[in-house]
């Protein structure tokens, strides 16, 4: 039995991406059962003045959201698996730190989160509004999702479908709030370790915390 939480801080691209959270949450559970957790997001825009680089936000992320570990999303924008490398060095360019830096864990999309998110339809529809919704909603093939080019149109796009709305009630859609829904909706995430950047995210995770956890915390 441990003696306390573990302490998880996600620094994302924006304020949207919280949504990633779910996505965590899922993994960390199902790679570490036994493990007593919290994770937050560090949201730094009602700050007097907020961060502007990487490491002055894991500067601020350190006094106002307190972490064992840091997760640092940055989107690939491309559909290059080779981005996910390019980026986690740029991290480690931009935090200046190595103590830190064994200390975080990357999470990397390819091309952008909205891609982890496409391949639920029923998650979809509940988070539209309209789960009985009986029209084609064309998900890409998993194997397919890291070449799409427009993953965040697309995936705003199902949602307006799917909510079957029209007119004035379509444009008061919020599209954004859907999205954070599919990410709660979504109950297993296990399709995803088909896709290689999930599959570099999660052994990451594994690797900078599993022996910790194992040794200290079980």
């Amino acid at each position: 039995m441990m003696d306390r939480f573990l302490k998880f801080t996600l620094i994302a691209d924006g304020s949207s991406d919280k949504t990633l959270i779910s996505i965590i949450k899922w993994s960390m559970d199902d790679l570490f059962p036994r493990l007593h957790y919290e994770i937050q997001f560090a949201d730094f825009r009602n700050l007097p003045d907020p961060p502007k680089t990487l490491k002055e936000k894991a500067k601020e992320a350190g006094k106002y959201y307190p972490f064992d570990y840091l997760f640092i999303h940055r989107d690939a924008e491309k559909t290059d698996i080779k981005m996910v490398a390019k980026r986690t060095e740029e991290v480690r360019k931009e935090l200046n730190d190595d103590a830190l830096f064994e200390r975080t864990i990357l999470v990397v999309p390819v091309k952008m989160m909205e891609s982890w998110l496409l391949f639920d339809k029923d998650a979809i529809k509940k988070a539209a509004g309209n789960r009985n919704y009986k029209g084609n909603l064309d998900l890409p093939a998993i194997k397919n999702i890291e070449n799409e080019q427009q993953p965040k149109e697309l995936l705003h796009n199902m949602l307006k479908s799917a909510s079957g709305l029209k007119g004035r009630n379509l444009a008061n859609f919020n599209d954004q709030k859907a999205v954070h829904l599919v990410a709660e909706f979504i109950e297993d995430y296990s399709t995803l370790r088909k896709l290689q950047a999930f599959q570099l995210f999660e052994e990451e995770l594994q690797q900078k915390m599993g022996k910790r956890i194992a040794l200290n915390y079980l």
